[in-house]
């Protein structure tokens, strides 16, 4: 009788990570609207109602950052990966404040960065003090994918290009959420 249960629990172990693994949206892609801003092919409506039940009022880490390319692919390695000097952001949303804590791990310091925001329902958009910060692809079960205005890149000398990401956002625990406003 052991045994058959051993086998179950392995194979629904398998069948979870089955499952998990097949979500990854590799086959992700994007065009871009008339202001040069990457838009998802497969991006879903967020409503103002969705987006304060779901999304404000919680915490957020990016787990995994991908750059989007001009033409509308993304690099398939995480950006941040033998990255020094940066990492990826978490933010925590409340009411119409974006709070974001960025680590520096070159200094190392911690920086806090408060802003006004506000949610666009029509363009899936998150505007911090006025300018993009986050447009929504998806939201399912504590999890959110969007592009992110990351800065701008220098990669020619004369030429800088926006710089966008493609995100995948855990919403933090309410532990988590406490101990990062806490700095």
């Amino acid at each position: 009788m052991g045994s058959v249960k051993n086998f179950i629990l392995s194979f629904c172990t398998f069948l979870a990570i089955a499952a998990v693994t097949s979500c990854s949206n590799e086959e992700e892609s994007f065009f871009f609207d008339e202001e040069g801003v990457p838009m998802s092919v497969n991006s879903q409506r967020v409503s103002e109602e969705q987006f304060e039940a779901t999304i404000n009022g919680a915490g957020w880490v990016e787990t995994v950052t991908h750059e989007i390319f001009s033409n509308g692919d993304f690099d398939k390695r995480d950006y941040w990966d033998d990255m020094e000097g940066g990492g990826p952001s978490r933010f925590c949303l409340k009411g119409d404040t974006i709070t974001e804590y960025l680590f520096l791990d070159f200094l190392p310091k911690t920086g806090v960065n408060a802003r006004s925001m506000r949610y666009d329902a029509s363009t899936n958009t998150l505007y911090a003090d006025g300018k993009m910060f986050l447009r929504i692809i998806s939201v399912n079960g504590g999890w959110m994918q969007a592009i992110k205005f990351a800065g701008l890149s220098y990669k020619q000398r004369s030429k800088s290009r926006a710089l966008y990401f493609y995100v995948t956002l855990r919403r933090m625990s309410d532990d988590e959420r406490k101990d990062l406003e806490s700095f």
